[in-house]
């Protein structure tokens, strides 16, 4: 690659953070390649070094940028990563795909809020991780997964996610609440 691909390649990750591109295509050092479920795509985002300090991250573009309503965005997070990474000895990406209902039930104990509130503020949250390439949310399918983003988390990050992993609950087992539409009616079997 020339100076002014790379260049281009990284003003891309800056701009538009995580790139999904066809398996074949290549990327410059600095970059990292994380491979699809199925091989055919691959994921390149730029991944700064461990020791990369704040000053640094910030030079590469790479530093966090503010959100709205914080606390509920991570807090979803937490509950995708719950749900998610089914294994925590093993890598966190690609992790599992789980349906959304589960994600809803892991953060609903941490959102205590009258039920259309909760599902604005979850749904919400889970946009916004979307867009910034934390979760991968298929909105249609109600499915979520571990976004690529998710595999530039150093081990000193890694350490502190199993510990908050295992004080958290698991997804409910029960039928999700949810969905009005999906509820057994009076004098139904649920």
């Amino acid at each position: 690659m020339t100076v002014a691909a790379d260049a281009l390649w990284w003003a891309r990750a800056r701009a538009r953070g995580p790139l999904r591109v066809p398996a074949g295509t290549g990327a410059p050092e600095g970059l990292t390649r994380l491979v699809e479920p199925g091989g055919h795509d691959v994921w390149i985002l730029p991944v700064p070094p461990e020791q990369a300090g704040g000053g640094a991250i910030e030079e590469f573009g790479l530093s966090g940028t503010p959100v709205e309503q914080p606390n509920d965005t991570a807090r979803l997070l937490a509950a995708v990563v719950r749900c998610c990474w089914t294994d925590p000895t093993a890598a966190i990406w690609p992790g599992a795909d789980v349906p959304w209902d589960a994600v809803t039930s892991v953060f609903r104990h941490y959102a205590d809020r009258d039920e259309s509130a909760f599902l604005r503020a979850a749904v919400a949250a889970v946009r916004r991780l979307h867009g910034a390439g934390w979760v991968l949310w298929d909105e249609r399918g109600r499915r979520v997964r571990l976004g690529p983003r998710v595999a530039g988390w150093s081990a000193a990050d890694l350490t502190v996610l199993r510990e908050l992993y295992r004080q958290m609950p698991g997804p409910s087992t029960d039928r999700p609440t949810d969905r009005p539409d999906d509820r057994p009616r009076e004098g139904e079997q649920g």
